[in-house]
C-alpha cells in the first residue's frame, strides 16, 4: 500500500507508512490516519485528520466495493488528502507561523 501511495501526487508528503490495516500519511503541517475495514462486503476507509494548526480535527468515511485492489485505494486516499489539502489552503495563508512549524521528526 505504501508503494501506492508513494506514486500518488500528493503535494506536502512528508512521510507515508503502512502497518496492518493502517495508513499514516504525514504532511508537513497535517496528519491523516485511514484504516482500511473490511465490513460485509465492503472495505470501509476510516479518515481521521489532524491539523498543526487552527483547523480542528475531523474524521470521515469511504465506501468501496470488497476486492477493491491496493492500488484503486491508494488512488482513492490520496484524492481524499488532495481535497483536504486544498480546504487547508486558505488557512495556511492566514497562519501567523504558517507552515513552517510542521511535525516534530
Amino acid at each position: 500500500m505504501a508503494r501506492h501511495l508513494a506514486e500518488q501526487d500528493i503535494d506536502g508528503l512528508v512521510a507515508c507508512s503502512c502497518i496492518g490495516n493502517e495508513v499514516t500519511i504525514d504532511l508537513t503541517d497535517t496528519r491523516v490516519l485511514v484504516s482500511l475495514v473490511d465490513v460485509a462486503g465492503v472495505v470501509r476507509l476510516n479518515f481521521h485528520m489532524v491539523h498543526d494548526g487552527p483547523a480542528k480535527s475531523r474524521s470521515w468515511s469511504r465506501m468501496l466495493p470488497a476486492g477493491t485492489g491496493h492500488a484503486e485505494i491508494a488512488t482513492r486516499i490520496a484524492r481524499d488528502v488532495r481535497t483536504l489539502e486544498r480546504e487547508l489552503a486558505p488557512l495556511r495563508r492566514q497562519s501567523p507561523t504558517g507552515i513552517e512549524q510542521g511535525w516534530p521528526r
